[in-house]
């Protein structure tokens, strides 16, 4: 967790104490309303994800923009922002909430899907928490726990961007090594579409 007052400076460097390189960020303007801006390391495949961002309060595919990120991926001290107004606006105050792969407790990854039952996953430990967004289309948030049936059979979702109850589909198997996607939903694994995910242990 990093805080800051923005400067509205292209190309600031906020610093952060993780001790690795942050895979995942979600940064939220505190003293004004604004989107959350997520940047995931897996956006566009894996390429060149500092140009694009994903907004955790909308269902919004990938946006292509470098003002956010000034087009500058972080690194194992810091990150950088642009000067947009979800980032950095002058004067307003911000919270980055970074995140990270750490062996066997957290992952964070992307994949194609693939239209097809049993397409498997590797973390490298047993998910009981995880997040999926399809980064190439406008699809919801999707969030899925241990505590609530993930791998039981229902799988009941919440969606983070909307106030929609909670519902449900055998979609998951889980493992001692990942999860097994055992539909072809456009959620989760759609053929041509691309995804992110955050897996916690």
């Amino acid at each position: 967790m990093v805080t800051w007052t923005g400067d509205g400076v292209t190309g600031r460097n906020i610093p952060h104490s993780m001790g690795k390189t942050p895979e995942m960020m979600w940064v939220k303007r505190r003293s004004n309303t604004e989107d959350w801006t997520v940047y995931h390391y897996g956006q566009n495949g894996g390429t060149n994800p500092e140009q694009y961002r994903l907004r955790l309060n909308e269902n919004y595919m990938n946006y292509t923009g470098t003002s956010y990120w000034n087009n500058t991926a972080p690194t194992s001290t810091h990150f950088t922002v642009g000067a947009d107004g979800t980032v950095n606006n002058s004067g307003d105050t911000f919270i980055g909430m970074l995140f990270a792969s750490v062996d066997g407790i957290s992952k964070c990854g992307y994949y194609d899907g693939t239209g097809s039952v049993g397409h498997v996953i590797t973390t490298g430990f047993t998910p009981r928490l995880l997040i999926i967004k399809t980064t190439t289309g406008s699809n919801s948030w999707f969030m899925y726990d241990s505590l609530r049936g993930l791998g039981a059979g229902n799988d009941p979702y919440l969606q983070l961007e909307n106030t929609n109850v909670q519902a449900g589909g055998d979609t998951f198997a889980i493992s001692s090594t990942g999860f097994t996607i055992n539909q072809t939903y456009s959620s989760v694994n759609a053929s041509g579409q691309k995804y992110i995910y955050y897996a916690h242990a």
